[in-house]
């Protein structure tokens, strides 16, 4: 039975969904997405990560504009071209003093901490947790030593656990954040604070009244805590074959996995049952 209504917007998360394993796009989801964007969807991506960062990703991908990062703190439109600025749609920003007082608390546990504004990403010191994320993300961030006395309020603090023996501490800060922060996990180690209210879901709905789209006539595709919210809000809610069972419980659809063309599959099926 084919579906009648329409889908206006796709939205797909990137770690873990858009990307393998080792952080590639294959040639099929590539292919699905560009075959969607040519029927008429638009396609943005929602990512914990930075404009930078995505950036990159939307030009392997062939893709521009619109995003939505930080997990929803800077909804931006991005040009292909770094040398352009990010056009800020919309964002909240954390509360500076609520930053310092998470930065404080992580730096004394041991644990990595990256402070975002906008394109700019700001590190204390280089560790081989930080060193990773530079790698994976194709970003390099800027060293300054006494973040304390960093005078604008970031859009995100990641807080990283860069060993094993640092998970107990990340989960106890998580449960620990100034009443105006939101604290949400994108890996097991990774966690992503931003402020109160900030999430994918409510990104989904500003964007959505900026462009006229009802979250009714929106897809989103993720595998993270942090994807849930979005998956519950859209029409159709589909969770990769690597998702938990807690994010697989909150789609209607599960697709395969991010290493076995999960985004891929998943357009072959919104296309087949006419949500495409």
């Amino acid at each position: 039975m084919s579906n009648t209504r329409r889908t206006r917007l796709l939205v797909i998360d990137v770690d873990g969904t858009l990307l393998t394993t080792d952080y590639q796009i294959t040639m099929a989801t590539r292919a699905a997405v560009q075959q969607v964007i040519s029927q008429g969807v638009q396609v943005i991506l929602a990512s914990a990560r930075s404009p930078g960062a995505l950036r990159l990703i939307m030009g392997k991908l062939g893709i521009a504009g619109l995003t939505i990062s930080y997990t929803g703190a800077l909804i931006c439109r991005l040009s292909p071209d770094p040398h352009i600025p990010t056009e800020v749609l919309a964002e909240q920003r954390m509360n500076l003093s609520s930053a310092h007082l998470v930065l404080r608390s992580a730096l004394e546990q041991g644990i990595s901490v990256g402070w975002y504004i906008g394109d700019d990403w700001y590190i204390p010191r280089w560790d081989a947790a930080l060193h990773l994320e530079s790698e994976l993300t194709g970003v390099m961030p800027t060293i300054v030593p006494d973040l304390a006395h960093v005078t604008e309020a970031p859009h995100k603090l990641l807080c990283i656990a860069g060993e094993p023996e640092l998970l107990p501490e990340l989960s106890l800060l998580a449960k620990t954040l100034p009443q105006d922060c939101t604290g949400q996990f994108s890996y097991v180690n990774y966690l992503e604070i931003t402020h109160q209210g900030v999430d994918k879901a409510n990104a989904l709905l500003a964007l959505g009244q900026q462009l006229g789209i009802a979250p009714t006539e929106m897809v989103a595709i993720g595998d993270a805590e942090n994807d849930i919210t979005m998956l519950r809000l859209v029409g159709l809610g589909i969770a990769m074959g690597n998702a938990s069972p807690e994010v697989q419980a909150a789609a209607e659809w599960v697709t395969d996995t991010n290493n076995q063309d999960g985004v891929a599959m998943a357009i072959a099926r919104l296309q087949a049952t006419g949500w495409i």
